[in-house]
């Protein structure tokens, strides 16, 4: 976790005699000259370099012995079956307009929040970061926030959900500009040093100012580069959420879009380690996966969920529908 926060760079690791748990242990039963000898034999932490077989052994050895193991719980059983998250990867989620996409987002948030104490930094660009807040706090308590819809959220409620947003939240403001991605990428950096965030939100992906290097495939291609290099190397899980291009109807009905479907390239597929469409329908809505990297993670499959529009939050459906058709 240190060297997450400061840099595996700036960070050695040192080994002690057998039956000392620190270094005030070896000054003690051992004496100054101990002291300086561990210290003096201290190792550079691994950053980058090539390795035989056998520094991975031990790691080989406990998956045969004990598994993979899941990723984290998002919260919602039926999602569980389909879907985990694991830190340092990224997660592509897309979707059409108004079919709830980012309330899916911010649900899995609020729920790890609660279930791990995880922290998130949520650069939502269509969001103001105070009607944000008012997302959570009705998410969080499951109650409507504005005057007329019931049964509303008391002051001590509001004040209750604030106090844990306050503890699990920071959000990104560009109401004055700062929406290009080294910007976004540096000042997400600084979160994982002040608050140790696990989580990064960006929504939507064409809010953000890239670098001008070429075709739009391209530009996206080197942006989903540099946001996979800051999730894994600060084992930060990261949400792209990317609107799909112009639909061709199938009739009345919009088709179930995937990561083919997104503006603008394949890289979209390519690059994404979890691809999820939150698709809304009559009753419920519908979570497809589309990209699973790791089979640990999950599968590729669907879960359907019930949605209640005036809190925004996210259930199990009683009955997980089985549909071909999708």
């Amino acid at each position: 976790e240190l060297a997450r926060r400061i840099g595996k760079s700036r960070c050695w690791t040192v080994v002690y005699p057998d039956g000392c748990k620190d270094i005030n242990d070896v000054l003690t039963r051992f004496g100054p000259e101990s002291v300086r000898s561990v210290i003096a034999n201290a190792k550079p932490f691994p950053i980058h370099g090539l390795f035989g077989a056998d520094n991975y052994f031990a790691e080989v050895n406990d998956k045969y012995h004990n598994g993979t193991g899941r990723g984290l719980s998002t919260g919602l059983n039926a999602l569980d079956e389909i879907y985990t998250v694991k830190p340092g990867q990224l997660t592509v989620v897309t979707g059409w307009p108004s079919h709830g996409k980012s309330n899916l987002v911010d649900q899995i948030c609020v729920n790890m929040a609660m279930k791990y104490d995880w922290r998130f930094l949520m650069a939502s660009f269509e969001n103001p970061p105070a009607e944000h807040v008012i997302k959570l706090a009705e998410i969080f308590m499951d109650k409507p926030f504005y005057n007329g819809l019931t049964p509303r959220l008391s002051e001590e409620n509001l004040k209750v959900a604030m106090d844990w947003i306050k503890d699990h939240f920071l959000f990104l403001d560009v109401s004055n500009g700062g929406t290009g991605l080294d910007s976004i990428i540096q000042r997400a950096q600084a979160a994982v040093s002040r608050m140790g965030i696990r989580g990064l939100i960006l929504d939507p992906y064409n809010y953000i100012e890239t670098d001008k290097i070429g075709s739009e495939t391209e530009n996206i291609n080197s942006m989903l580069t540099k946001v996979n290099g800051f999730a894994k190397g600060n084992d930060v899980h990261t949400w792209f959420v990317a609107h799909p291009a112009k639909a061709q109807r199938e009739g009345m009905e919009l088709p179930v879009p995937d990561g083919m479907s997104i503006s603008g390239s394949m890289a979209w597929w390519a690059k994404s380690d979890c691809g999820l469409t939150v698709y809304r329908q009559t009753d419920n809505v519908l979570v497809k996966t589309w990209k699973m990297r790791w089979r640990s993670v999950g599968k590729l499959g669907r879960a359907f969920l019930d949605y209640n529009a005036v809190t925004g939050r996210y259930a199990d459906c009683a009955v997980q529908q089985i549909n071909i058709n999708y």
